[in-house]
Order: structure tokens, then C-alpha cells, then sequence
């Protein structure tokens, strides 16, 4: 699930207070957030994937994935360059259910070359209308798509198509079952009867409105193509990998990872090189480090250099929102309901290698009743989680939607009480509460005023 998609995409869809770290070991929770590290999502072009933290030594050999292999070859035969030095590979090579990811087979050095995909190998919105959709760039991706994947008008479909035909499907929760979305309702609602914000609740926000209100209302789509297994799933597709209005192939195979992405965008689609400058150069990435030999090469699809509309409200529940997965540490939550807003990692040693215990940066200060706010969610989650153990069959949701909501409730629920018990340890202020509505806002090109593109809800009833 590849994006780093950083405008405000409609079909995916200020203050600068000062920043203080405390430390706190928490030894009630380290085995869960152990597990969950262990578990979290990241991958590129599968549902689920475990990140171990490590660069294994493994032999360079690309795996014998089929799909892969002919998408590599044609990429290559059609004037696509991708780095010598590159395989696609399982991530844990002796695990066929590893998700695959980009690996490097010698060292790449700083402003090397990763990839450069020629325009025309590329998806995105046609020359010509389709007259029953939006004209919206966003719109028209999406038209572009699904046209490629069904083989278009002679029934061709690229290898490029075909492989976008063997990811997962419905794994976004925007796309789960009915019974799966209801249970992530009300594991996010908050059953407060006074609410602050218009409608309070744990992030992320917006998974019931991207299929109505991100494509069928800013599309136009009549509901009754959404019943269309391609359509849907050509939905998900850009949703999950459009960079820009782009669809681009070997780019959005590269996994996500905030804490060790070696990849920048060397034309930057939403600051004036636009269309002209890839057409001529095709869509580059190079590295932004040395990258050793057997590392895996990242990206990040929230604070990339081109994210500046994300990287200020896109945070870990909007990745798990935007793209399906949980990510590793680092992770950064924003709770706009009690203005708390936090980056958290694990402590690192002299040797750089964690220690088990967490550190939380607050980007504002918390204070007294937002934290207080937290703990009032949190008991309300530990009562929640006594369904845990029941079947998920018999409320109707498949298996992998079912791992896919706890391991989001893990997340949350220990970055709640991180954030509970390290606040305790600190003096607590009230400024946040004199703020403007941008309280949030501190590197990125949004604010409160664009409403539209982001889910960080202001405080109506203070």
C-alpha cells in the first residue's frame, strides 16, 4: 500500500509551541508494544507484514514470484531504469507469507539514481474525457485504472496491470465489511455525553466517508458501480498507491518506514514540476543516504520532502486509515479532541539499539484535562477489549479484518497510556486551551482553515 502522496487527495481523499521530551518506562505495557512492533504493518504490496528492525544477511536472490519478475522485465525492456543494485525480494526470505520489499545487493551510495519510470509506463489520467466521470485529476486516475486492469477497450492488460490485480483487496477499513467498520466505530467513539469538538472520538476520522463522500460525491460515481469487483477494487488501488495522480510501478513497491526511509522524490509533482518535468525525466527517486548492501530501501508516505500537506495531522491512525497497516515506531498521534498531540519511539542505547523503553515527544504541552480526557478513553478501550476473545466469525467479520482492528487497538490503547503515565512525570500547563485552532499546526502547508483536507476537528463547546 504505496503512497506518499502529500496534496490533498481527494480520492485518498500556525502556533509552533515549544517541543519537550520526558522519559518513562512503562513495564506494565513493554511486552505488548514488543509484540506490536513485531507485528506491525509496513509493507508495500501486501496486507500485513512483520518488521523486525534489523537488516538480515540473506543471500541477493530475488524471490520466484512470477507477477514480479515479468513487471521487472517489462519495466526494463520499455526504457524504465531501476538500479543494478536493487532486488525484490520476501522480507524475511525464509517466510512464504513475507511480504516482499526493495532490497539493495551491494552499497548505494548518497544521490544515486533508484528508479526513473518513463511517462508512458505509468497510469494516470488520460488525454481524452470519459464523460461519466468527474473531469478532477483525481477522478480521472481512478477512470485510468480501472480501464487498465480490465485490459481496456482490446482486453490487453500490462504486466504493470496485472500485478496491481494481485494485491489484496478490501484491506483499507474504509473497505472492510459492514460488521468489521461498525466494531471500528465504536472501539473509536467516544460515549462522553458532553462532546468538545462537533463529534468527539479517537482518530482516525473518516473511515465511513471515503467511498461516499471521496468518490462517489467528488466523482460522481452512482452507487451502483461500487458493486463492480474491478471498480472497487481499481478504488482501493489509487486510494492505497496513487502518488499525485500518478500510479507508478517499482515506486510503489518500496515499504514505508519513518524512522529509516533512504528515498526522496527528485521532482517534486505538487511544487511547480508538474507534468512537464516527468514527462521529459520520467518519475525519479534517489537515495538520500548511503544504503548497505542487504538493506531495505524506504520511503515515507507521511513526511517525505514533498509531504508537507501530511506531516503535520497524517499521523499513525491515518496511515492505518490511508493505507491499511499499523506502522513501526516512530509514530506520531494527534487526539484533537483533548489537544494532545505526540511523536513516540523507542529509547535508543549509546549503540543506537533500543532498549524496551519509550519516549514521548509532545509536540504541544499537555495539559491537566487533556490528559485527563486520555485516561477517560483509555478505561473506556479496557472495557471494550473484553470482546477480544470472542469469535470473530460469528459477528460476521472475516479473520484478517479482525487481526487488522487489534492490532490497531494495541497501538492506540499503549500510545494512550504512554502518554497518560509519562505526563504524570511532568508539569502540565493549560496553554494549549488559549491556542487558536491551529494549535496543531507546526511544519506543514495546512491549517484549520483547510477544513476540507484534513480530520483534526476544532473545540466548539470549551
Amino acid at each position: 500500500s504505496s503512497s506518499s502522496s502529500s496534496s490533498s487527495h481527494r480520492i485518498i481523499g500556525g502556533n509552533n509551541p515549544k517541543s519537550r521530551t520526558i522519559l518513562v518506562v512503562l513495564l506494565a505495557s513493554l511486552l505488548i508494544l514488543s509484540s506490536l512492533a513485531s507485528s506491525s504493518v509496513v509493507n508495500a504490496d501486501e496486507a500485513t507484514c512483520a518488521d523486525s528492525g534489523t537488516t538480515a544477511a540473506v543471500d541477493d536472490d530475488e524471490d520466484d514470484d512470477p507477477i514480479t519478475a515479468r513487471l521487472l522485465d517489462w519495466l526494463r525492456e520499455n526504457g524504465a531504469y531501476i538500479n543494478e543494485k536493487l532486488i525484490v525480494r520476501r522480507v524475511d526470505p525464509n517466510d512464504v507469507t513475507s511480504p516482499r520489499g526493495v532490497f539493495a545487493t551491494d552499497d548505494i551510495d548518497v544521490g544515486e539514481t533508484v528508479c526513473a519510470i518513463p511517462w508512458n509506463l505509468m497510469i494516470k489520467p488520460s488525454e481524452g474525457v470519459n464523460p461519466n466521470i468527474s473531469t478532477d485529476d483525481d477522478c480521472l486516475t481512478l477512470d485510468a485504472t480501472y480501464d487498465a486492469i480490465r485490459g481496456g477497450d482490446r482486453g490487453e492488460i500490462t504486466p504493470y496491470a496485472r500485478y496491481l490485480l494481485a494485491q489484496p483487496r478490501d484491506y483499507l477499513p474504509s473497505f472492510w465489511s459492514e460488521a468489521a467498520r461498525d466494531l471500528l466505530g465504536q472501539m473509536l467513539r467516544s460515549t462522553r455525553a458532553n462532546h468538545l469538538t462537533k463529534s468527539d472520538q479517537l482518530p482516525p476520522r473518516g473511515v465511513d466517508d471515503l467511498i461516499t463522500r471521496d468518490v462517489m460525491d467528488w466523482c460522481d460515481i452512482p452507487s451502483e458501480r461500487m458493486s463492480d469487483p474491478l471498480f472497487r477494487q481499481a478504488v482501493m488501488l489509487v486510494k492505497a498507491r496513487a502518488d499525485y495522480h500518478y500510479m507508478v510501478p517499482f515506486y510503489d513497491m518500496m515499504n514505508h518506514h519513518n524512522g529509516r526511509h533512504n528515498t526522496a522524490h527528485k521532482y517534486n509533482p505538487y511544487g511547480g514540476h508538474g507534468d512537464g518535468v516527468i514527462k521529459e525525466n520520467g518519475y525519479e527517486m534517489i537515495t538520500t543516504r548511503k544504503i548497505k548492501k542487504s538493506e531495505e530501501v524506504y520511503n515515507s508516505y507521511n513526511r517525505c520532502i514533498i509531504c508537507d500537506t501530511y506531516v503535520d495531522h497524517v499521523g499513525t491512525p491515518e496511515i492505518f486509515y490511508n493505507w491499511g497497516f499499523v506502522e513501526d515506531m516512530p509514530q506520531r498521534w494527534l487526539f484533537d479532541f483533548a489537544r494532545v498531540k505526540f511523536d513516540l519511539n523507542w529509547r535508543n542505547d549509546d549503540d543506537g539499539e533500543p532498549t524496551g523503553d519509550l519516549v514521548a515527544t509532545f509536540l504541544v504541552p499537555p495539559s491537566e484535562r487533556g490528559i485527563a480526557l486520555l485516561q477517560e478513553e483509555l478505561d473506556r478501550l479496557s472495557s471494550f477489549e473484553t470482546i477480544r476473545d470472542t469469535d470473530p466469525k460469528d459477528r460476521g467479520i472475516p479473520a484478517s479484518e479482525w487481526m487488522s482492528l487489534w492490532q490497531y487497538y494495541d497501538a492506540l490503547s499503549n500510545a494512550l497510556r504512554v502518554a497518560v503515565h509519562q505526563s504524570r512525570d511532568g508539569n502540565m500547563t493549560d496553554e494549549v486551551w488559549k491556542l487558536d485552532d491551529n494549535w496543531w499546526v507546526k511544519d506543514g502547508a495546512l491549517t484549520a482553515d483547510n477544513y476540507e483536507d484534513h480530520y483534526v476537528y476544532p473545540i466548539i463547546n470549551a
